[in-house]
């Protein structure tokens, strides 16, 4: 007679539907999930256009208002000087990003199907940066192009053909970028969405007008603010009391990522 026997299976053989999940989840399935969530929420829309809109318009009238006296870098100034208005609307874009999931409770839902956090925040920072870069350099080529042909006939035209104009006209698109994710960490860190755009809308508007203010004593506060040395890669000719156009940027781009793996690592630890 032979008898039947069952064996059990060891522990590690036993199917485990966190890890499972996990594994399941790619980067490029976090990308995908995250652009999908992006694309669905109709208030980006509306917050690009709004940059677009107010960038590129401010841009016409500084044109329009341009002095045939005036250098070509400072005719160039003039067509960006709506940028720091546009910019709010990138903050906004980045912090909505952040905090829309915690304002629904839907954030439950999203760590569940992507149970390894850091890996959905990267994808999270990546949709935004990509959707925040696209936007930017439309919206800088759009802002140079209007401001451009508005110009009169006896105003110092800046042309692409002249390395600088280029990069200036490129960097105000990367600016926006970096910004919008910029933008997400501090949704990211505060996860409510008043207090983010609060705290956008003062880092890169407020705070700068009232450093200018402080006058002497606020330019080294306004030398090393993040949002202004980035913004100096729109200058031809930089301010000496600046930091010049490409070690600014670099130095606003690091601490946005600084700022992004402190967020990541906040929301690792504490959301549930």
């Amino acid at each position: 007679m032979t008898m039947a026997t069952t064996t059990t299976p060891p522990a590690s053989a036993t199917p485990r539907s966190h890890g499972t999940a996990a594994q399941r989840t790619r980067f490029v399935d976090a990308a995908a999930f995250e652009w999908i969530k992006v694309r669905s929420i109709r208030s980006t829309w509306w917050t690009l256009f709004a940059a677009s809109f107010i960038t590129v318009g401010v841009g016409v009238l500084g044109g329009l208002h341009a002095n045939p006296a005036d250098s070509a870098a400072t005719v160039l100034r003039e067509i960006f000087v709506g940028l720091p208005l546009g910019q709010v609307a990138v903050c906004l874009f980045g912090v909505l990003a952040a905090t829309s999931e915690y304002g629904t409770g839907s954030i439950r839902s999203t760590f569940t199907a992507v149970p390894q956090r850091p890996r959905l925040l990267a994808a999270k920072a990546l949709v935004v940066f990509a959707v925040s870069l696209v936007t930017g350099l439309l919206i800088s080529f759009a802002t140079y192009t209007a401001g451009s042909l508005a110009l009169g006939a006896n105003v110092a035209h800046p042309a692409l053909s002249d390395g600088a104009v280029l990069r200036a006209v490129l960097g105000g698109g990367c600016y926006l970028g970096v910004l919008g994710v910029f933008a997400l960490a501090l949704g990211l860190v505060l996860r409510a969405s008043a207090g983010g755009i609060t705290a956008a809308v003062s880092a890169t508007f407020i705070l700068p007008i009232m450093f200018r203010m402080m006058g002497a004593s606020g330019q080294p506060l306004l030398k090393w603010w993040p949002t202004e040395a980035g913004q100096q890669i729109l200058l031809l000719v930089p301010s000496p009391e600046s930091l010049a156009p490409l070690p600014g940027f670099g130095y606003f781009a690091t601490l946005t990522l600084v700022a992004l793996i402190g967020a990541m690592v906040l929301v690792d630890r504490r959301d549930a």
